[in-house]
This record gives structure tokens, C-alpha cells and sequence, in this order.
């Protein structure tokens, strides 16, 4: 059986139909189609139940797809492993990083890799949570870093690390002096939100609907610097990830408070295909990239909860 044929399966039964599989493989619909065939023919066990809404697995096709992605993984870690005798890191990486990173830690990373591997080519995408996976899931990025979610079957997910969310004002606005903010004894307030295709959406409205925290209006803006922007400027206060305002904690332009009573948490996932393990490159480039998180949430402030 070869290789090729076993990615092509995976696609398949990935995306649950012949044409978008072929469209993420970059083959024709027809020619995953005879591959697929192939197989079940050679074997004579039907892997797919075809109609013309698309492809359904068959239990013998969901008993093989487990055997087929440990299969590519493995030669993917043999070609990585040839790859590292010949003491070079070449190729191209891929990374999904939210605003939250991209503000934070990404120059740091991108100069420390430059240095460290020259020949390596970096892409790096900027988009929200729900976006980002979509993409990994889809086979257009080595991986991405999310808040943490129930992901499906089909990604493997790393924890990178705690943050904790902080309440975010003005720096004129006029705030109970604590190193933690208990935000049910302030007034209700007009509070800008992510979209929610952002995860962190869910989680900021369980958190006020579970501690009774009344809102007076609520904007949602799907761009974390007009967020930024907008509440240097106006009353209006956002709920956002410690890490993300390291920049702010000299309250030159906004206060930068930990909520507490309870506090919020947020909890950093890297997710990647389960069927395409990280190149080394790629590998190399999230080490990188968890070392300056771990650095950068040593300097968030936190609440006690």
C-alpha cells in the first residue's frame, strides 16, 4: 500500500467528502476517488459509505483511520530524523498565533529563530481562535495557538501554559486601589467583546452570567488594537489576557487590573493536525515560542483565587 494512498484516505475521511479532500491535497476529486478505491478493493472492505451529500466511514474505514494516521506520523518522524543527521533544519513553517501572541511574544520568537535557523522559511497568520482552527484542521497551517476548547478527533492538542484575565480601563479612570479587581463592585459597564468566533467569547459570558455581573452595553469588535484604541480613549473597558498587556502595566495608557473574586482564567492550547505530527522546524519554532510565553506570563500580574 503506498503512502500517498494513506494520506489520501485521511483526507477523505477528514474532510467527509471527495471534493474537499482534493482541494486540501491539491488532487482531483476522481483521482482520491480511484485511490480510495483501490484499497477497498485490494481488501475488499468498504472503507466509505457514499451519497450525494458526501462520504460517511464505514466502522471498518474508522477502525483503519486510526491505523493509517499512526502510519503517516511515523514516516513523517522518519523523514524528520533524516532530515536531523544531516545537522541542517531547512524547510518552511506555517504558525496560527492570535492577536493576543502576535503583540506579545511573536518578535521576540521571530528574531531568536532567525538567528538560531536561517534556512528555515517562517509564514505567519494572524486571525482569532475559532478561524485558526478551522485552518489547522483544514491542513493550511503546521499549527496554532488557542485558548483551550473542545477540539475534535482529528487534532492533537499541547497545553502551553496559564494566563489570567485582566480588566482593562482608561488610565484616568478612577479604580479601587487592589491588586486584584472584583468586578461586580463596580457599576455595570460598557464592555467591548471579541466575536464569537473568538473562544474567549463563551468564557467572558459564562464569567458574568455565573458571578451575576451586570453589563450596561456591550460592543463587540473582532480587532484587538481598535479594542486597544477605543479604551485608552473612551469609558468604554475590555476583559483581555494578561499577556497581551505586559506593554500597558506602566498605566500610561490603560490600567491594567487582574480580575479576581473570582479570577479568569485562560488556558493556552497548541493545537496541530493528529494526522501530520510537527516538522522539526516546526517543532523548533514552538519551542522557541513556549520559552517567551513562559517568560512573559512570569511578568503578568495575577489575583489570588
Amino acid at each position: 500500500m503506498k503512502l500517498q494512498q494513506l494520506r489520501y484516505f485521511v483526507a477523505v475521511y477528514e474532510e467527509g467528502s471527495f471534493s474537499a479532500a482534493a482541494g486540501r491535497v491539491n488532487a482531483t476529486q476522481s483521482g482520491l476517488s480511484t485511490h480510495v478505491s483501490q484499497i477497498e478493493k485490494r481488501f475488499n472492505v468498504p472503507l466509505f459509505t457514499r451519497s450525494s451529500s458526501g462520504v460517511t466511514p464505514t466502522e471498518s474505514g474508522r477502525l483503519f483511520y486510526d491505523e493509517a494516521v499512526q502510519v503517516i506520523a511515523a514516516a513523517n518522524r522518519a523523514e524528520d530524523r533524516l532530515r536531523s543527521l544531516s545537522k541542517a533544519v531547512v524547510g518552511n513553517v506555517h504558525v496560527g498565533l492570535m492577536p493576543t501572541f502576535t503583540r506579545s511574544v511573536l518578535t521576540n520568537v521571530l528574531l531568536r529563530f532567525s538567528e538560531e535557523f536561517s534556512d528555515v522559511r517562517v509564514s505567519v497568520s494572524e486571525a482569532y481562535s475559532g478561524e485558526l482552527a478551522e485552518s489547522v484542521s483544514a491542513g493550511k497551517l503546521d499549527f496554532a495557538v488557542v485558548p483551550n476548547f473542545d477540539r475534535d478527533r482529528f487534532l492533537a492538542g499541547t497545553n502551553m501554559g496559564r494566563d489570567q484575565e485582566c480588566f482593562v480601563c482608561s488610565a484616568d479612570r478612577d479604580l479601587p486601589n487592589t491588586k486584584a479587581l472584583r468586578l461586580k463592585s463596580l457599576p455595570p459597564q460598557r464592555l467591548v467583546v471579541p466575536g464569537w468566533s473568538n473562544i474567549r467569547r463563551k468564557q467572558i459570558e459564562d464569567y458574568l452570567v455565573q458571578n451575576d455581573i451586570e453589563v450596561r452595553e456591550i460592543l463587540e469588535i473582532d480587532t484587538m488594537y481598535a479594542t486597544l484604541d477605543l479604551v485608552a480613549r473612551s469609558e468604554w473597558v475590555a476583559i483581555l489576557p494578561g499577556i497581551l498587556c505586559v506593554s500597558d502595566l506602566d498605566g500610561s495608557r490603560r490600567r491594567v487590573v487582574p480580575l479576581g473574586d473570582p479570577p479568569l482564567y485562560v488556558d493556552y492550547l497548541r493545537i496541530e493536525p493528529r494526522s501530520k505530527p510537527l516538522s522539526q522546524a516546526a517543532q523548533e519554532f514552538a519551542n522557541i515560542l513556549q520559552e517567551e510565553l513562559n517568560s512573559t506570563l512570569e511578568i503578568v500580574p495575577v489575583s489570588q483565587g
